[in-house]
Parts: C-alpha cells; sequence; structure tokens
C-alpha cells in the first residue's frame, strides 16, 4: 500500500464514518436520543470537531489494521469484506456496545441505532480499506 492509498483509505473510512453516524444516529435515531436528556453532554462546534478528529483517527487505524492484518484474510470479493468488517464489529463493538448500553442511561432504540451504526461503519471501512489495497 503506497503512502497516497493509505492517506486515501484513510480519509474515505473518517468521511464514511461520520456520515454514517450523522445519518443513524443524528437523523433516524435523534429522537431516541433526546428521551434521556440527563444521559448528554451539550453539543457544540467543539464537541463536533472532536468527534470528526476521531473518525479520522478511526479511519488511520483501520487502515493500518487492514494493510497489516486484514488484508492477509480477505479474498476478492464485496461479501469477503463485508465479512471482515462484520468480525470486526463483533470482536471490536459488539460487546463495548451492550456493555454500555447496560451501564448507561441509553434509550433501548438509540442503543439499537448505535450498534447498527457501529457495524455498518466497519462493513465500510473494511470495503473502502480493501478499495485502496494495492
Amino acid at each position: 500500500m503506497t503512502t497516497i492509498h493509505f492517506i486515501l483509505s484513510a480519509v474515505c473510512i473518517g468521511v464514511a464514518d461520520s456520515l454514517i453516524m450523522w445519518f443513524i444516529i443524528g437523523f433516524l435515531f435523534h429522537k431516541s436520543q433526546s428521551l434521556t436528556p440527563q444521559t448528554w453532554r451539550p453539543e457544540s462546534n467543539r464537541s463536533y470537531m472532536y468527534s470528526t478528529l476521531l473518525s479520522f483517527l478511526f479511519g488511520v487505524l483501520f487502515t493500518l489494521f487492514y494493510a497489516k492484518i486484514g488484508s492477509h484474510y480477505v479474498i476478492q470479493g464485496i461479501w469477503s469484506q463485508c465479512k471482515l468488517g462484520l468480525i470486526c464489529f463483533a470482536c471490536f463493538a459488539f460487546i463495548l456496545e451492550v456493555s454500555n448500553a447496560i451501564y448507561i442511561n441509553y434509550d433501548r432504540k438509540f442503543a439499537v441505532g448505535k450498534m447498527v451504526a457501529s457495524c455498518l461503519t466497519y462493513m465500510a471501512a473494511a470495503v473502502i480499506a480493501s478499495t485502496f489495497y494495492w
């Protein structure tokens, strides 16, 4: 993987993560989020900036993970890439999201929305990283 492919992959994953989270959490499940107002900190431009920076950091880390480990296990084809995303979701996010839902006062629908968004993010990251991997 060349440096330019690495950077493009990281940026595309960061953009995809931001858009998926905005659509699933911010648009589809925002009403469920507002049912537990005591759980949330006030939103500001600063919080959005930090969230966006974390999305790009996720892009860098997932691209690095794919280049070092994931590329050895993905066969050509989108189904293989999606399976890698599902495995990463199951290993890295599913347990964390369920654990958070147990201890944090989330609305049930919002917890489901977080899991759907996380799963889609990992699947998109795997597809994007494999697209830029040469």
